[in-house]
């Protein structure tokens, strides 16, 4: 258990510092899109963490209550925020079993090169349903390449997380398949 939190916590740290050097303080700021290193984030290490320590019903139990959280939360914001959380939670479950496959293939680095660009690819492919509301002719080209670029950067930043902590010798215990 103390190599899953290990895990987890560096993966997060990975995500918000890499954050905070790109947007500063705003990190910390709910209503700045940059908090997303934080709430996505812890997100991402989990799924990172839980799939690759052979913990997949738990990766599965956390993308379901991310998404019903985000279900609950729409009244209160939008229909389309409930909608995007949900398949952000799958794109990000899926990177993370291709983070895992990469793993157990032998890649002991590097890893985060592939999954920054995936996640940022599943930021894009989301951001007309996440940007619904405030997307329009005028700001579509900024609002995507800010989508992109804040996903390949949680992407990277908890993935490399990840990998340093494994790196570090908090390894997992063998698998039985």
């Amino acid at each position: 258990m103390t190599e899953i939190m290990i895990r987890f916590w560096s993966g997060l740290a990975g995500g918000v510092l890499l954050g905070s050097v790109i947007f500063g303080q705003a990190v910390f700021r709910p209503d700045h899109p940059a908090f997303e290193c934080v709430t996505v984030g812890a997100l991402a290490a989990g799924m990172l963490t839980l799939v690759r320590s052979a913990h997949r019903s738990q990766a599965v139990a956390l993308a379901l209550v991310y998404s019903g959280l985000r279900i609950a939360l729409a009244p209160m914001l939008h229909w389309s925020s409930a909608v995007s959380g949900m398949l952000l939670v799958l794109g990000i479950l899926g990177v993370a079993q291709l983070y895992d496959l990469l793993a157990r293939s032998g890649l002991r680095f590097g890893k985060f090169f592939i999954v920054g660009p995936l996640v940022g690819g599943v930021y894009l492919a989301l951001a007309p349903i996440t940007e619904l509301e405030s997307m329009n002719v005028l700001n579509a080209g900024s609002l995507l390449m800010l989508r992109l670029g804040l996903g390949i950067l949680i992407g990277e930043g908890v993935a490399l997380g990840v990998e340093l902590a494994e790196l570090a010798g908090w390894k997992l215990r063998p698998r039985t398949y």
